[in-house]
């Protein structure tokens, strides 16, 4: 980039006053000889006079309480989440550990054989599906439930 072009890049900035005092120099002597980048120069400095004859926007009052409450109460909602999500893994390995459990104690009363239909409803196997097909029906059943309890709470 040549230095005529580092110095068109920096002529708003610098008609507005946001340059350092080192790069103002370099602006204002580069306008000094570049005919094209003066008058730039003097069109960004008429805008920038402009804007500042503009009433200036007031901050609402308690912005800050506002937004500082909103924050705290997302951090609030996400360590709530948090605890949610370990309580929802604590009961999922429960689940599953009183299912193995429970599979354990049927075996060991039926002699490892329990059928019907000409099902082994103690084989491994049959066990694990059907506790996969009792699993997903359950997490379905929970995902409606609250989402339905989301919506309620919105319409309130």
């Amino acid at each position: 980039m040549t230095e005529h072009e580092s110095v068109r890049a920096m002529l708003a900035l610098a008609a507005a006053g946001a340059l350092e005092p080192k790069e103002q120099r370099r602006v204002d002597e580069h306008a000094r000889e570049c005919d094209l980048c003066r008058k730039d120069l003097e069109t960004w400095a008429a805008y920038a006079q402009g804007l500042r004859k503009q009433p200036q926007p007031s901050v609402p009052a308690g912005l800050a309480q506002r937004t500082q409450a909103l924050i705290l109460q997302h951090h609030a909602g996400t360590a709530d989440r948090r605890r949610h999500e370990w309580f929802l893994a604590a009961l999922a390995l429960f689940g599953w550990g009183a299912g193995w459990a429970f599979w354990t104690l049927i075996r060991a009363i039926t002699g490892g054989s329990l059928n019907v239909f000409g099902i082994n409803l103690v084989s491994g196997l049959t066990w694990s599906l059907v506790s996969m097909v009792m699993t997903w029906m359950t997490a379905a059943t929970a995902a409606l439930m609250l989402g339905r309890r989301r919506e309620m709470r919105r319409i309130l």
